[in-house]
């Protein structure tokens, strides 16, 4: 993935990790995540963004014994903390696992089962026994008996947030076999799903499918309004990865007037009341819902997730 004119948003890499590190040296945008706090939406810059994910990184492999190869799942919608989660995982070599939260609890219970993780991210301090078998959970909010909040994990991080510590994480960041699992993901319907993985080099060549036909512009906006299914995730992370686009973390149903997105990745219904309040470009649309469409986490929505 390139950008226009030969300018180079990201190095010629087989690995999500590589990717991260070039996009966080060279970028050209105002801010990387927004995200709506009440009725506004709020800016992370990559600089912000790349501290969080060094930092949490830090504090999962020394506070929590991540090593490569582990399994880290996230249950949680998308939103800018699961982004970092999943970069600091994956930047170190681990497999991130993301699980919708609103998915049957019998679904959610099999599916943190199977992935056997040694890290988990919760919501919020209740779902801490969803992941009881986990060396170390997360919350996003609030705090559970036995689990770091997020806030908690990030202060720590900084504790150890040295110059050569920093180094230290790209250097393992650099280290990433192509080869090595990245993203995990539920296939399969309800009743028989499993968790399956995209390499780093799978990962890879899928998000330089999608932008092949949608080159990066500066300034653009692209929102994903979406539950965190394998297309939504691949879509997010290359615009993150390019450089150049700001991208909105929403939810589906909710209100995202004043943003004029030129892209969107979302359920049918979200792609047309975005087109209604800020028309995007059909073709662009139309791309992302023909090269999303085989990776589609439940087959029984295929007509309606991106």
């Amino acid at each position: 993935m390139t950008r226009p004119g030969g300018r180079a948003g990201q190095e010629e890499s087989g690995t999500l990790a590589s990717l991260f590190l070039a996009a966080m040296r060279r970028h050209d945008r105002a801010g990387v995540l927004l995200h709506q706090d009440g009725t506004k939406w709020r800016e992370t810059p990559d600089w912000r963004l790349e501290r969080q994910v060094i930092r949490l990184a830090l504090f999962l492999r020394e506070r929590a014994s991540l090593v490569p190869g582990d399994r880290v799942a996230i249950l949680s919608r998308l939103r800018p903390e699961s982004v970092a989660a999943e970069l600091a995982a994956i930047a170190q070599g681990a497999a991130a696992i993301a699980i919708d939260p609103e998915l049957p609890s019998d679904t959610v219970r099999r599916a943190i089962e199977q992935a056997a993780p040694a890290v988990a991210f919760v919501p919020r301090g209740p779902e801490r026994e969803q992941a009881s078998g986990a060396r170390a959970v997360v919350c996003f909010e609030g705090k559970a008996e036995g689990a770091w909040a997020w806030s908690e994990a990030l202060d720590l991080g900084g504790t150890l947030d040295t110059p050569e510590r920093a180094q230290s994480f790209r250097a393992q960041a650099r280290e990433v076999a192509a080869s090595s699992r990245a993203l995990g993901y539920l296939a399969g319907l309800d009743g028989g799903s499993s968790c399956q993985y995209l390499t780093h080099a799978e990962a890879v060549a899928r998000m330089r499918a999608l932008r092949t036909e949608l080159p990066a512009r500066k300034g653009a906006v692209a929102l994903v309004a979406a539950p965190p299914t394998l297309a939504a995730r691949l879509a997010l992370l290359s615009f993150v990865f390019d450089g150049l686009t700001i991208c909105a973390v929403g939810t589906p149903g909710r209100e995202s007037a004043g943003l004029q997105p030129e892209w969107v990745v979302g359920p049918a219904g979200v792609q047309e009341s975005e087109r209604t309040a800020a028309p995007v470009p059909r073709r662009a649309a139309g791309l992302f819902e023909r090269v999303l469409a085989p990776f589609r986490s439940d087959p029984r929505k295929a007509k309606l997730e991106m």
